[in-house]
């Protein structure tokens, strides 16, 4: 059974609201509300909800970066022996991060990096190196509008 919401569990209204936000976070209330089963009013009252619970982080544009000239996307496997608190503060001084994980395995962060060159992918790499190791891999293709969602009945 999924998280509770407000000490009830999560039900599929919900799940339905939040897959459809999940497939496009513009949909109207009234179309969620046509999709599901329910009234506009209904859908808006559950989404308020699912946002007060912190189930509902923020909605998002997904932008692509080869049109506004940002080509050269990158993962950046990142070990370091620093603080994390340092790193962090490293992390948020480089714009061209444009997200970031804590993780297990080799490397103690993930990096996104979307930058317009290559020069400017190699001087990310640079300066992460002063602080640890670097083990990069190029995007070729990415799929960003997943639904885990759909998995859940």
């Amino acid at each position: 059974m999924l998280k509770s919401l407000n000490n009830k569990p999560i039900d599929d209204l919900n799940l339905s609201i939040l897959r459809e936000l999940c497939n496009n976070a513009r949909t109207t209330t009234a179309e969620i509300g046509r999709r599901i089963g329910l009234t506009a009013p209904a859908v808006a009252e559950r989404m308020n909800k699912l946002e007060e619970a912190g189930y509902i982080k923020g909605f998002h544009a997904i932008v692509d970066f080869d049109k506004i000239g940002l080509n050269i996307q990158a993962f950046i496997a990142f070990k370091c022996g620093h603080k994390h608190h340092d790193i962090k503060q490293l992390i948020a001084s480089i714009h061209e991060i444009t997200e970031w994980y804590t993780v297990t395995g080799n490397a103690s962060m993930l990096l996104k990096v979307v930058t317009g060159s290559r020069d400017q992918l190699a001087k990310v790499i640079a300066r992460l190196e002063e602080y640890g190791e670097t083990n990069t891999s190029l995007i070729l293709e990415a799929q960003a509008e997943m639904n885990m969602l759909r998995h859940y009945q």
